[in-house]
This record gives C-alpha cells, sequence and structure tokens, in this order.
C-alpha cells in the first residue's frame, strides 16, 4: 500500500490511486459484507439501543431513528457501489488500480467502510485479542474478516485525515 493516495482530480473530484490488490479485494466485497448489514446480530451493532434503562425512549429510538439511520446507511453503501463501477487500472503503478469519485461522496465511503468493519465484526466474533493478533491465516475466514477490518480501518483513516484537512493531499 505503498502507492496509496488521495488525490483531488478536478474541482469536485477526488481520486484513489495506488490501489493493489489486497486493497482492491477489500473494497470488491464491500457490496457483499453491506449487504449482510440486516442480519439480526448486525443489526443489533448497527442500530444499539441509546439508553440501557429506558425501554420507552428504546422503543421510540427504535421506531423513529433506526429507519432513517438505515436509508443512509443503505444510500451510503449504494453510492460506493456506483463508485466501485470506476475502478481502472492506475497508469503510474503496474497490478495497481484507481477510483474516481464525486467529492461529495466522502462520507458516503467512510460510512460505508465503517459499517462493513462492523458487519465483519459482528458476522465472525471478532474480539479485541483477534484484533490484535500479529499473525492470520487468510485461509481461515475469520483471520481473514480481521485482516479486512484493518486494511479497511486503514483506508477509512486516510478518508477521514482527508476530510479534516490532515490528510497528505495531492493536486
Amino acid at each position: 500500500m505503498k502507492h496509496l493516495r488521495i488525490q483531488t482530480d478536478g474541482p469536485q473530484r477526488l481520486c484513489l490511486s495506488g490501489l493493489d490488490p489486497v486493497l482492491l479485494d477489500c473494497l470488491q466485497s464491500l457490496p457483499d459484507i453491506l449487504a449482510q448489514r440486516d442480519a439480526p446480530g448486525v443489526r443489533h451493532r448497527l442500530f444499539p439501543d441509546p439508553t440501557v434503562a429506558d425501554t420507552e425512549a428504546n422503543n421510540d429510538w427504535q421506531r423513529l431513528i433506526t429507519p432513517e439511520l438505515h436509508h443512509l446507511f443503505a444510500a451510503a453503501g449504494e453510492t460506493v457501489a456506483c463508485d466501485l463501477a470506476t475502478l481502472a487500472p492506475d497508469r503510474q503503478h503496474k497490478n495497481h488500480f484507481r477510483i474516481t469519485f464525486a467529492a461529495d461522496h466522502l462520507n458516503a465511503w467512510m460510512s460505508a467502510l465503517n459499517q462493513a468493519r462492523l458487519v465483519l465484526a459482528e458476522l465472525f466474533s471478532i474480539t479485541d485479542t483477534d484484533m490484535n493478533r500479529p499473525d492470520f491465516d487468510l485461509d481461515q475466514p475469520k483471520d481473514l474478516a480481521v485482516f479486512r477490518i484493518h486494511i479497511l480501518g486503514y483506508l477509512l483513516q486516510l478518508l477521514v485525515e482527508h476530510a479534516s484537512g490532515q490528510g497528505r493531499i495531492q493536486q
């Protein structure tokens, strides 16, 4: 991932370039991961009750707020899925790819990456111990999920830094 860059590409566009095959695989798996956001345990992880003691407030939250959050999360995933269609070879780096998308999609990207990390963590019962292991057997589904959580987290960090103006932006 040494070639990974976030660049402005015109006044209203961003480009992620230097996407190596590992990151490309993680990005291409996003739609399938996000499609599992309605699994029972995952749904509770994405849309938890806001309190531990007020059943009425929790019921109101689930009835009034959760549907809108679900809509926003789904829209973010759809935006990223559409943006993924712009994947193209990166002419500057052999065996790498680039993706260009509207700058106003940045929040959708951050949301989708975070959702995917939460979905994977819930589906595979990922613990802090799992996240802190130094080695992975990528033939094992749980280890692959932990690896993807780390990779997607790295990309999320870069996007957050870019959004906050702290990233190393290439013009």
